[in-house]
């Protein structure tokens, strides 16, 4: 069933601006749904969080407040946790003091992450693999899509996600110098379980960086055959 999704009045966005300093003394996921809601609807729960908002910023009792006050983390009411305008998980509350030290690692990544130049995401944040990289790799593409290495004697073929997780792709060198493409949608799961069953394949996870750069240099492939390969509509 499709949600319900709902105009939010431009005078009420005008009012929420305008008591914000343009929308700069607003928590980072909150100045983004005001610019979402100046162009297209929001859900109901967007909705609400408005509502909530010019009602606060009108009375002048808003607050921009950090998520156990460290900078830049916020929560929100369904325990989603941002790290500035980036979606990082849902975060639940059970002991404070452990709270805190889970709270201020995250942290820590993500400023790790941002010196590195990287992207910040729940991948990201649960994969050593990317925060254990290196800022100069040349892998930056294949660690964020990559969903595993398939290995047989010394051949080794990649698989990655594609079209936001809707497709794997694999590649594979071939020994005279061509790259074998193949991509499979629907069910992905299906199709990476019949390379292992049929194929004589065994699977392979990384666990971190050193051994994902291994798998991914023994398989020849390049940065450039894996941005060509994923460039897919």
């Amino acid at each position: 069933m499709e949600r319900v999704r709902f105009v939010v009045p431009y005078k009420k966005i005008k009012t929420i601006l305008e008591h914000s300093d343009g929308g700069r003394a607003l928590l980072e996921p909150h100045r983004l749904l005001v610019r979402k809601a100046l162009n297209e609807k929001v859900s109901h729960d967007g909705e609400d969080v408005l509502e909530w908002l010019h009602d606060t910023v009108t009375r002048g009792t808003y607050r921009k407040e950090f998520f156990l006050n460290i900078e830049h983390l916020t929560r929100d009411a369904k325990g989603l946790l941002f790290w500035k305008e980036h979606l990082i998980g849902r975060f639940m509350l059970s002991n404070d003091e452990k709270d805190r030290e889970t709270a201020q690692r995250l942290a820590a990544h993500c400023r790790d992450l941002e010196a590195k130049g990287f992207t910040i995401s729940s991948r990201a944040l649960l994969s050593p693999e990317i925060l254990q990289a290196p800022a100069d790799t040349p892998w930056k593409q294949a660690l964020y899509t990559y969903a595993m290495f398939l290995t047989k004697a010394d051949r080794v073929r990649v698989a990655f996600w594609a079209k936001a997780g809707k497709a794997v792709v694999m590649l594979e060198r071939q020994p005279e110098g061509e790259v074998l493409c193949s991509m499979t949608q629907g069910d992905a799961s299906q199709a990476l379980q019949n390379v292992l069953d049929k194929e004589g394949f065994k699977c392979e996870y990384a666990g971190d960086y050193a051994t994902f750069e291994r798998l991914i240099e023994k398989s020849g492939l390049t940065p450039t055959d894996i941005e060509r390969a994923l460039a897919v509509k």
